[in-house]
Formats: structure tokens, sequence, C-alpha cells
């Protein structure tokens, strides 16, 4: 390492190498304060440098660790008598700063090529604006008002860890020790954003902290096929960790929707409408299922359920056995089941309580047939106990209510069966299943077969 100094009482300038690839030029200002008054350091240079026409800073700097930059800047805890100045080890350094790498190490994450400024606006904001592959954007802090990040593109993938099967991220170690004391409010938009390698499209959020508490409010997520809309808070105490969340899941194509990330579902074509109201014992990213609580409703229009066992978005009808439903239907009744079912709607609403979910409502207005169905699921023992109701080309003037003993779904609405039913079919009136056991496989005895009326002519 070279150092030069030259200069008089009131300034100097400093200048040198490291490692003959790294060298530097500054100007340093004496009185009334040590501060750095302009500066440059450039990555594998030949010759030093000339300093900056404007006061502030530029770093040309090689692949470097973000938290440590970041550790250092942070340092000298904000600005100290001179405008935008930074206080860094005792000496004061310019609120304009360029900053260029190869890559940053920050937040997990490599970022290539960036290059980030740091300024001062006329209002006395501090602006900071960012560009490299993984990220476009700028970030706005006043001095008392909430921060403003805006961000045209975002890819964020972190590697917390080497292993393949659990995340070693700090959240989900620390999340316990988060102090949201020091947190500014935010106010979020990102125009594409990708995360963990899945892309979400457009998002935005206001979160504001307030003691123990971060609120999440105007939360939407808009990836073209659906959008969801959420208001939320989480309670970080200590030893009593609270998160609930609010909204709305909807679209025009439920199996557009799940496409978009990569996931086939058996419902075709079905616009749907999904409310949520939930709650958990721990942090967000964290959902526990026994302490899980709150409503779904849930609204689909008319559509299909083509292949029931198709993909991970299947879930949610096994998670009913609604799949295992439809199979011993079309077992027992192969000449007029098809491989599709078709419905006009299905509609019902789940209860969660403590990881237990019931429902008494859950009604398929299907076109062979309308299935209603009531009972329990248990979420954290993956058991299921309920009932099913099917009632084939009933007359429009007998609804599926009628069908239940127990709870009976009021006023649902039936859709006469189609003409081409074979004739077994045709001579049953209701049907009436008992669905129990593990989730992953429901035993499915049929307690009830109900042959249907003459009618008189």
């Amino acid at each position: 390492m070279t150092v030069k100094a030259h200069g008089d009482l009131r300034r100097f300038d400093l200048s040198g190498s490291v490692d003959e690839h790294h060298r530097f030029n500054s100007r340093w200002i004496l009185t009334p304060q040590l501060r750095v008054e302009r500066g440059i350091w450039l990555n594998d240079a030949k010759r030093t440098p000339a300093l900056p026409e404007t006061k502030g800073m530029v770093l040309d700097l090689p692949a470097m660790d973000g938290e440590a930059w970041a550790a250092l800047m942070g340092a000298g805890g904000g600005s100290a008598g001179n405008k935008g100045a930074r206080q860094v080890g005792g000496a004061l350094i310019p609120g304009n700063i360029v900053l260029r790498s190869p890559a940053v190490k920050l937040a997990g994450q490599q970022w290539h090529d960036v290059n980030a400024s740091l300024a001062e606006t006329t209002s006395g904001a501090t602006l900071v604006s960012v560009k490299g592959k993984e990220i476009r954007g700028q970030l706005v802090m006043p001095a008392a008002a909430p921060w403003q990040v805006a961000l045209d593109y975002l890819y964020y993938n972190p590697q917390w860890g080497d292993s393949q099967t659990q995340s070693t991220s700090p959240l989900a170690q620390q999340s316990k020790q988060i102090n949201f004391s020091g947190w500014p409010a935010l106010q979020l938009r990102c125009a594409e954003c990708w995360i963990l390698g899945q892309k979400y499209g457009r998002m935005q959020a206001k979160l504001q902290p307030k003691g123990d508490t971060l609120a999440l409010t105007n939360g939407s997520v808009d990836t073209g096929s659906s959008q969801l809309a959420l208001t939320g808070e989480w309670v970080n105490r200590p030893d009593d960790q609270r998160t609930s969340l609010k909204g709305t899941l909807k679209g025009q194509n439920i199996n557009n929707a799940t496409n978009w990330f990569g996931m086939n579902t058996p419902l075709r074509d079905a616009p749907f409408n999904i409310e949520y109201d939930l709650h958990w014992r721990s942090a967000p990213w964290q959902p526990s299922e026994k302490t899980l609580s709150g409503t779904l409703k849930t609204q689909f229009g008319k559509g299909q359920i083509a292949d029931v066992n198709t993909g991970a978005a299947g879930q949610l009808l096994r998670l009913v056995s609604f799949d295992a439903l439809l199979r011993k239907l079309r077992f027992d009744f192969s000449d007029t089941f098809n491989d599709g079912f078709y419905f006009d709607s299905i509609n019902g609403t789940a209860w969660i309580e403590n990881g237990v979910m019931r429902t008494d409502n859950l009604l398929v207005d299907g076109l062979e047939a309308d299935i209603a169905m009531q009972g329990k699921m248990d979420l954290v023992q993956r058991r299921i106990d309920m009932e099913a109701v099917v009632a084939p080309e009933i007359s429009a003037s007998v609804g599926v209510a009628t069908a239940f003993v127990v709870n009976p779904v009021i006023g649902a609405a039936v859709f006469a069966a189609s003409k081409v039913l074979g004739p077994l079919w045709n001579k049953i009136s209701l049907l009436r299943y008992h669905i129990s056991g593990p989730l992953d496989k429901p035993e499915i005895n049929e307690v009830l077969r109900k042959p249907r009326e003459n009618s008189s002519k």
C-alpha cells in the first residue's frame, strides 16, 4: 500500500494505491470538523484517478460484502452538522455517493453489475437509486414521512444455506428477536417482481410499525390472471407472536391462474373469488397449522373438473376428499359419469379453529348431479370426517337441502341432469356417503341409496 498526502492547515489531498490494483484520490477538509469533501476509488486502475468535479464520492469497487458495507455506512448514525454528510470512523463523508461493483452480496443474494447512487433531494430527503441485473428502482427516505420504494424490476431468490430441504434464513431463525421500534413506515411498489424464482407481477403495500406490531395495508399482488388483496398485522411480543391476514383472491379462469405459478389443476375455466380471514400464532412466513383459525369463503363459477388427480393445485379437492368421491361415483356409475364433471357453481364456507376446519354448506351445482358436503377436517392430524349427499336429476322443485337430516343446506339450487343419463342412474334420487380416515387415503362408505319414486303421468 502506498499513500501520498499534500496540503495545508485547512485541507489536504490524500491519494495512493492498494495492491497496485486499486487506486484512490480524495480531498479532506480539516475545519471545523474532519470530513471528506470529495473522493474516488477505482478498481483495476493503472494511474491515480482525478478528483470528481463536484462534492461527493465515486467508488468503483471489486465484488464486495454488502452487509459489511451497510454496517460501515450506518456506524455513524446519520447526518452530523453538514447537510447530507454521514459520520464514519470519526470523519464526515459526503452525502452524494456513486457505487459500482460487479457483484454485491446482500440479504442472502448475489446482486450483479450494481450501479447505485445516494444523493440528497432539494427537500432534504435521501434518494437511493440502484440499477443491476436483478434490480432497478429507487428508495426515497424523507426525514419525517414514510419511506417510498419504487421498483421497476426485482428478482430476489436468496440462498441462505446449502441445505435443499430446510431454509436457514436468519428470519426463520430469529423472528422473535426482530424489533420494529426503529423501523420507518414504508410504501412499496414493484412493477415486475420475481420472488424465490416465481414471477408475481405487480405488487404494492404499506407497512406501518407501531410498538411491537407491524401493520400491512393496501396490499395487492396482480399477476394478470389473478388478483390478491390483503391487509394484516404481525404482533411480535416475546412468547406471544400473532399473524393475521384478511382479503380476497380472485380471477376469471382458475386454471390460467394456477398455470401462471407452474401448477396444474383439475378445475377448468371457472371464474373464482375466495375471501379469507386467517390468523395464527407465529411469524407471517411460518404459518402454524395447529394454531390456524379463521374463515374461508369460496365461490367458483361455471366450469369443469377434468381430472382430480392432476397437479399440486388439486390439493383443495383432495382436502375435502372430493376427488375420492368422484372416483367412487365413476366406478359405481361408469355408464353415466364421464372423465369430466361439469358444474355451474361451487360455493362453500369453512370455519377453522386451531387447525380443525368445519363446513356445513359446501355445494357443487353439477350437470350430472348436485353434491353437498358437510363435516370437518383436522389439518394437524390429517384426518377427515364428512358427509356427502349426491342428488341426481331431481325435480327443480326439490332442493338438495332435503337430502340432509342434520344441518341441512338451505335453499340449494338443483340442476336437472342430462337426458343421456344411464337407466340405473335415473332410478336413483339420493345417494349419501360417509367419508372418514386419513386425508391422503380416506374411506368412502355408502350409507343410503334412495330409489326414485315413479311420477304419475
